[in-house]
C-alpha cells in the first residue's frame, strides 16, 4: 500500500504497474532536463552553528561557495535541516549542481580557502559529494 498525494504522478503510475522502461524513459529526460545525475553531479554542504547569529554567518558562507564557483556550478538550493536544530546547534543544507566535477571540485576548494570568512571554529562544515540523500 502507498499514501500519496499524488496517485497520477509518473513514479507511482509507473511502480503500480511494475513499468520499468517507462519509469526510467521519463526520470532520464527529467534528470538531463535539470542537469541531475548522471548528466550533473550534486554535492550537499551542511553547515551547523551553536547560535543564530553565526548561522547567518553560514549563509555568508555559502555565498562564498557560490563567488567561488566557476564554470557551470551554481547553488540548487539552501534548505533548513530536516531537524533545524539539535541541542542548540541550528543546521542548514547548501546543495550545488554542476556540469561537472572540475567546476563543482573548484567552488568547493574556494569555498575551503575563503572559510575563515564564513564559519568559525564554533561551527562545522560537512561536505557530501554524491550525496546519497539531501536531508
Amino acid at each position: 500500500m502507498v499514501q500519496t498525494y499524488y496517485p497520477d504522478h509518473y513514479a507511482i503510475v509507473a511502480a503500480s504497474t511494475h513499468d520499468y522502461a517507462s519509469f526510467v524513459e521519463r526520470e532520464l529526460k527529467y534528470r538531463r532536463w535539470m542537469h541531475y545525475p548522471p548528466f550533473g553531479v550534486l554535492a550537499n554542504v551542511l553547515i551547523s552553528r551553536r547560535s543564530w547569529r553565526k548561522r547567518r554567518g553560514g549563509r555568508r558562507s555559502s555565498q562564498v561557495v557560490e563567488s567561488a564557483a566557476a564554470g557551470g556550478c551554481a547553488r540548487a538550493g539552501t534548505l533548513h535541516g530536516a531537524i533545524g536544530r539539535i541541542k542548540g546547534v541550528y543546521r542548514f543544507h547548501l546543495i550545488l549542481k554542476a556540469s561537472s566535477r572540475k567546476a563543482l571540485n573548484a567552488a568547493l576548494r574556494g569555498a575551503l580557502a575563503h572559510g575563515g570568512e564564513g564559519w568559525s571554529a564554533a561551527g562545522n562544515l560537512v561536505v557530501d559529494v554524491d550525496a546519497q540523500r539531501l536531508m
